[in-house]
């Protein structure tokens, strides 16, 4: 009498291959996360796939001051990492203060950006084309080579998005050195 109800019971326990299957196939897909959950929300913060941001600022150096303006477009991997497309500038030209130095400053550059601490802050890295306009009569290009570096500031309202704040440094060489700091806020799909 003993066996059969320890053998009734192990069976009642032990679910069947139909009812696991089941079961696995009813659960949500879990996207892959940065391992880790938003220090200001407490959501998981979800980093991977698609990549777009877009902030506005203020930024200035020795040479100029004026609006600043960064767009990306790339991916971000499982682990956080993003590689992308950067465009950034200053515009001085007729924006703020006297026009001095170059109208503007900036360039198209290949990023990287890499999460630290938390998901909430990121480090970021960019080199590639760089160089000023000139727009005294139109826009006259003067080419170069740039590199860019900051940290941004999330505030991930969403899973996948949220406000950002950015410091960012920009260096352009003509081959004169100019340089520029900035100031922004946007926002971003992770």
């Amino acid at each position: 009498m003993l066996l059969p109800t320890l053998l009734a019971l192990t069976c009642a326990a032990e679910p069947t291959a139909q009812a696991t299957q089941a079961t696995e196939a009813d659960q949500p897909v879990q996207h892959a996360t940065w391992n880790s959950r938003s220090l200001i929300f407490g959501h998981p913060v979800e980093r991977d796939g698609f990549h777009f941001h877009v902030s506005f600022g203020l930024g200035g150096g020795p040479d100029n001051e004026g609006l600043f303006h960064a767009m990306e477009i790339g991916g971000t991997f499982d682990n956080g990492v993003v590689l992308g497309l950067l465009h950034t500038f200053v515009q001085n030209k007729d924006m703020l203060g006297p026009d001095r130095g170059p109208d503007l400053i900036g360039g198209w550059m290949a990023q990287v950006k890499v999460p630290v601490f938390a998901p909430e802050f990121e480090a970021k890295f960019a080199a590639g084309f760089g160089g000023l306009h000139d727009q005294s009569d139109g826009i006259r290009v003067v080419p170069g080579f740039g590199i860019s570096y900051g940290l941004d500031f999330h505030l991930p309202f969403f899973r996948a998005s949220g406000l950002t704040l950015n410091l960012t440094l920009m260096h352009v060489w003509v081959p004169t050195h100019y340089f520029s700091a900035a100031a922004g806020l946007g926002y971003t799909f992770f």
